[in-house]
């Protein structure tokens, strides 16, 4: 990040405010991947990549923010930043390409993932380390050609990236409109039964796609602070940073790791059905246990 304070360690006033987001990131993320691991049903390609985009998460609530908040001047935190950024675009890049064969080669999507899931989850979490590397070459230096190859990297690992995300999903929700207007003409035939699954399905990709979109779109915004400051360091135009832009970014990354397990809970369905069943099984769990001790001490 292009901004360096000369104070080391956040005032209180900030540091407290993020070290409780930091906590309700680090549980929500862990929620997320604890549902999957508890839940059969959730254990699918799809949410394997939701589990990678919660570890990234993870690692910006349990760690980023208390090194930062610890020591501000250390290196390590430009690389957190970094390797955090270009995960999470690499993650989404994954859940991308996931549903983009999911609705556009349905017939060839199980094969598909069953060979390369493994292959592209380690991609996404390789390809990032010697990206994120790159701030550490030049360490408090402003203005240097290492700081200009980085800004190369962020347009390329970032920008270009999200441009064919953005085109992926514009095909994605055209060929799900075009799938569903075609299964309505075919559902004045006799074959209205296996139309209605068909259709039951493409609509459920076409809901899932929205939710990643939505996610995408989160990421944009909570890291577009960022990148204005990076990009303004590498052409030495740390003027045009106002003062406030370094603390509001780090609310707004937060903001942006919080909101993620938020939307999986609220408009992915299977998460939310596994949401509220764990829910209830507590409840439950809860009220015998509470039961069971009325009824010993109503024995004594």
């Amino acid at each position: 990040m292009a901004n360096q304070t000369e104070s080391t360690t956040k005032p209180l006033s900030e540091a407290i405010p993020l070290v409780i987001l930091g906590v309700l990131i680090t549980l929500e993320n862990l929620l997320v991947c604890f549902l999957v691991y508890r839940f059969r049903k959730l254990r699918t390609f799809t949410n394997g990549f939701i589990v990678s985009l919660a570890l990234s998460d993870i690692l910006f609530g349990a760690v980023l923010i208390p090194v930062d908040i610890a020591d501000q001047s250390n290196p390590a935190n430009g690389y957190l930043v970094s390797l955090i950024l270009f995960a999470n675009v690499t993650n989404l890049f994954a859940v991308t390409l996931d549903r983009y064969l999911a609705v556009m080669n349905s017939l060839r999507y199980s094969y598909t993932m069953t060979r390369h899931f493994v292959k592209i989850l380690l991609t996404a979490w390789i390809l990032p380390i010697p990206l994120s590397l790159l701030p550490l070459i030049w360490g408090n230096e402003k203005g240097t050609t290492a700081e200009k190859v980085y800004l190369f990297f962020i347009v390329g690992g970032v920008v270009v990236p999200y441009i064919f995300i953005l085109f992926a999903y514009i095909k994605i929700f055209r060929e799900v409109a075009r799938q569903i207007k075609n299964l309505a003409k075919l559902a004045t035939y006799d074959n209205q039964q296996q139309t209605a699954r068909e259709g039951k399905r493409v609509t459920g990709e076409g809901r899932v796609a929205r939710v990643f979109a939505m996610i995408a779109g989160i990421f944009v915004i909570s890291w577009m602070p960022v990148f204005f400051m990076t990009a303004a360091g590498a052409l030495q135009r740390d003027d045009i940073i106002p003062p406030v832009l370094g603390t509001v970014s780090w609310y707004t990354m937060t903001a942006g790791s919080l909101l993620n397990a938020a939307v999986y809970a609220f408009f992915k369905r299977d998460f939310r059905n596994a949401f509220l069943r764990l829910f209830r099984c507590r409840t439950v769990s809860f009220s015998r246990h509470g039961s069971e001790e009325a009824i010993t001490e109503a024995h004594h």
